[in-house]
């Protein structure tokens, strides 16, 4: 940053720096109207960045566009207005001809060309050379999915850290633990039979059970006294013998064994969870996630939080289950969305103290950035998952239980 300039970047850093980082980076900036000049413009790339763009929104973003080139116009110099940001003005058209920007965005083939370029062993010849390596790894695909894993190995070609752990595995710090109190266990397992599907229609019965018996009460004091003591109901219940689903049920009623299996790093859904002592140690920010939470009301809001411990439940032999204790931030008082529509949180402010357990296949990652302007807040950013080919999985949205989190939120 000698020359107050930015190189060596490649085009898809350069799109992340200008859609997500940039907006963060600059709120410390004294000119506030420079701030949300430069704003608007990453919210523009942002928006036209998306993979689905509805045909009526195309007119409010060339008006948003033209209006901020305008802006731009007053806050730098003439010299800064060359033919790059002058297309700018154009994209809309551009995404209406060409379809989404992901389909026709250069740094896929920006990407090739650099692979081209590293095959090229005799510079007399150089498309030869690219024909024969290229026209090489095309036969090793060819043959890639009749190979068993562990010959793929032996051969050198790379496999996916998530291949074969979409389900859940522990990765790192594996540990048996006793909890002689049976206390935290006891949570743990309270909110395993809340987020079950199975369990849906006899939370309802007992939902309708507890309203019935105390009338008058308030719908939230309904609801904690359902948690707590629909374990013990669901035990006194008279379950059908040899159906598979009610076998399971059966199960899970007489409750966990008080040794569970303890992980600081766990796999599931094409994220890679730490505990936050894990993360402390790691390079990479890990355990920071994010789950929809339904109030009493029926109403959905986003929860944030950290994860302090992950624990694998045994319901005999044949059922695990993995719960993460997280620390979550108070809503709505230490969550919101800023003027400039970033969703920011104070991770100082901890709240839901008394239902802390969410089952590891909930949750998303999230990853927090300290506001150069409040230290003490922090914006929240959606987590990356690569999955896509794994094990089957073709479609994110129908493989994730949770929605998407963009960086800017519509309010």
């Amino acid at each position: 940053m000698k020359y107050l300039s930015l190189t060596n970047f490649n085009d898809h850093d350069c799109h992340m720096m200008l859609t997500v980082f940039l907006p963060i980076a600059i709120r410390a900036i004294k000119p506030l109207y420079t701030r949300m000049v430069i704003t608007r413009m990453c919210y523009f790339f942002n928006q036209i960045g998306q993979k689905e763009i509805r045909e009526d929104e195309f007119g409010d973003l060339k008006d948003s566009i033209a209006e901020t080139m305008g802006q731009m116009e007053q806050c730098f110099p003439p010299s800064f207005f060359d033919i790059m940001p002058h297309l700018m003005m154009h994209m809309v058209d551009q995404i209406r001809w060409l379809g989404p920007m992901y389909l026709h965005e250069m740094w896929s083939y920006g990407r090739l060309m650099s692979i081209l370029n590293r095959y090229v062993h005799n510079r007399a010849h150089p498309e030869g050379s690219m024909i024969e390596i290229y026209c090489t790894e095309e036969v090793i695909e060819a043959y890639h999915d009749y190979l068993r894993e562990e010959d793929r190995r032996s051969l050198g070609l790379p496999v996916t850290h998530h291949k074969g752990r979409l389900a859940g595995k522990g990765s790192k710090g594996r540990k048996a633990i006793i909890n002689k109190e049976f206390t935290k266990v006891e949570e743990a397992h309270s909110c395993v039979l809340q987020y079950l599907t199975i369990t849906e229609s006899l939370i309802k019965k007992h939902m309708a059970l507890l309203r019935a018996e105390y009338l008058g009460q308030l719908e939230q004091w309904i609801v904690r006294e359902q948690k707590c003591l629909f374990g013990t109901w669901l035990r006194e219940q008279d379950l059908l013998e040899g159906q598979p689903e009610q076998e399971i049920i059966r199960k899970l009623a007489l409750g966990p064994s008080s040794q569970v299996t303890s992980w600081q790093a766990y796999d599931i859904n094409g994220y890679t969870f730490y505990t936050k002592a894990k993360d402390q140690k790691s390079m990479c920010q890990n355990s920071g996630v994010r789950i929809e939470n339904v109030s009493a009301f029926g109403e959905v809001h986003t929860q944030f939080g950290f994860i302090e411990e992950i624990w694998e439940l045994e319901y005999g032999s044949d059922i695990h289950i993995t719960m993460f204790r997280c620390r979550w931030v108070k809503h709505p008082s230490g969550v919101e969305v800023n003027k400039f529509e970033l969703t920011r949180v104070n991770v100082d402010s901890v709240g839901y103290k008394d239902h802390t357990w969410v089952p590891a296949n909930c949750v998303a990652r999230v990853l927090y950035y300290a506001d150069p302007k409040n230290p003490k807040r922090h914006v929240a950013i959606s987590g990356k998952q690569r999955i896509l080919g794994v094990d089957g999985v073709e479609d994110l949205e129908e493989h994730n239980d949770y929605c998407k989190m963009q960086l800017f939120t519509d309010l």
